[in-house]
């Protein structure tokens, strides 16, 4: 919170910026999911009121408060494209756009007001992830990221200091029960733990208001003991601001589980030299972290599921797909595709656990039915902080994400009117932009 504009870098706030577009073009990409298009339908106003105060991005629709932080929690992470931080295990920028989104618009805020609140609360979210190390079982949506969007909440509403630390303390007692198992087998209740995070952390300011408490306690106990094993203490200071966690999180370019994003870049090099014929094809083996290995199932049941299967991912790519069509009925239920997901073999290298959480690495191994293969390791996956921002990438993963509602001229101007936010004032004209 003490943490003035002055004090943040330029290469901060500048990823910064590409991260709140991300996070909106995820958010608007989500709003096509059947359930959300329900959801919207039931709750959503043609002009603003009294009550129904805050647009829902692209759709020209308005809704309450309450609302709209459900619809673009959820929304966010539908399509498996947003952002990540590999030290904090999940996704910091999801928890925080709704609340802060909410905020700004609510307090008259400035651009530069919604960066600085962004980049506190996601140091904040990320850290207590870092030093806490959730249980793996568990999924990281609606848990620890609740604590960011209170934070960039509270910042937005100007409360002091005192009552943003004790509404930051209620949103660490008030995690959701999640299951990574709600990811693999495609339940899409693990979706709605964003959105239900992003409601809490928007109430927790309210709460703390109306005298409602917690205590320092609930850091050692809920996140030391309850959700993992230990709290390292060093890990909320080590090396703090220099740079913050945000300038080391992952822009993903493939709509898939991030833990999938190496073996995919592994294939795809493979793939860069000469098209595989199927039928030459006799196995593919993937060896890779324990986190990634998990995703092993080579039938996934419905889009959801098929985004955390590296089998399945990977038969896609060697039928000639890319991954932005592959969750099509007609590719998703492709015979040939299911039949080569079964020869796709995935297995934990213990030497790339240790890895982790500096990198998070991939062998992709193809064996041919004449005897020979060919092998692909790559050590990080594409979009990780460690590499050179891929500018171009982002650009046309956006156009692709858009194609079907925005044209390209105009996905362009939305990423412009992003990276002159800070220049932007008050925020609401860039929520215009956004529906103009």
């Amino acid at each position: 919170m003490d943490l003035n504009w002055e004090d943040l870098s330029e290469s901060t706030i500048e990823r910064t910026k590409w991260m709140i577009a991300d996070t909106m073009f995820a958010a608007w990409y989500g709003m096509g999911s059947k359930e959300l298009q329900n959801y919207v339908n039931a709750v959503g106003c043609n002009q603003a009121d009294a009550v129904n105060t805050i647009p829902i991005v692209g759709s020209g629709l308005y809704t309450t408060p309450y609302h709209h932080a459900i619809i673009h929690g959820t929304a966010i992470v539908c399509n498996e494209l947003d952002e990540g931080n590999q030290f904090a295990k999940g996704h910091p920028a999801a928890h925080i756009f709704a609340p802060a989104f909410i905020a700004a618009i609510e307090n008259n805020a400035s651009g530069s007001d919604f960066i600085r609140a962004f980049i506190i609360g996601y140091e904040a979210a990320s850290r207590l992830a870092y030093a806490s190390n959730m249980k793996d079982d568990m999924h990281p949506h609606g848990t620890w990221g609740i604590i960011g969007g209170t934070v960039a909440a509270g910042i937005l509403q100007k409360k002091e200091k005192k009552q943003i630390i004790e509404a930051a303390l209620l949103a660490a007692t008030l995690p959701l029960t999640t299951s990574w198992e709600a990811a693999v087998t495609g339940m899409t209740a693990r979706n709605l733990y964003t959105g239900l995070g992003s409601l809490v952390a928007y109430q927790a300011l309210q709460f703390q208001s109306f005298g409602f408490q917690s205590s320092a306690h609930v850091v050692d106990h809920v996140w030391g003991s309850l959700l993992s094993e230990r709290m390292n203490y060093e890990l909320f200071l080590q090396d703090l601001w220099s740079p913050p966690l945000l300038e080391k999180n992952y822009f993903k370019l493939y709509p898939s589980c991030r833990f999938s994003h190496s073996a995919i870049d592994a294939m795809l090099n493979l793939l860069q030299d000469e098209q595989v014929v199927i039928e030459q094809v006799e196995s593919v083996k993937v060896d890779t972290y324990n986190l990634a290995a998990r995703l092993d199932n080579p039938d996934p049941k419905n889009d959801l599921a098929a985004k955390f299967s590296i089998p399945f991912l990977l038969s896609t790519l060697l039928h000639g797909n890319t991954l932005f069509n592959s969750f099509n009925e007609s590719v998703l239920f492709d015979p040939s595709v299911r039949s080569l997901a079964k020869e796709i073999n995935v297995c934990e290298d213990p030497e790339m656990t240790e890895l982790l959480p500096n990198k998070r690495a991939a062998r992709v191994t193809i064996t041919l039915k004449n005897g020979n293969s060919k092998t692909s390791y790559v050590d990080a996956a594409s979009g990780g902080y460690e590499q050179s921002f891929p500018t171009a990438r982002m650009m046309e993963k956006f156009k692709q994400m858009m194609a079907s509602s925005l044209e390209e001229q105009q996905v362009e101007r939305i990423v412009q009117a992003t990276l002159v936010l800070d220049e932007t004032n008050p925020f609401k004209q860039w929520v215009i932009a956004l529906q103009n």
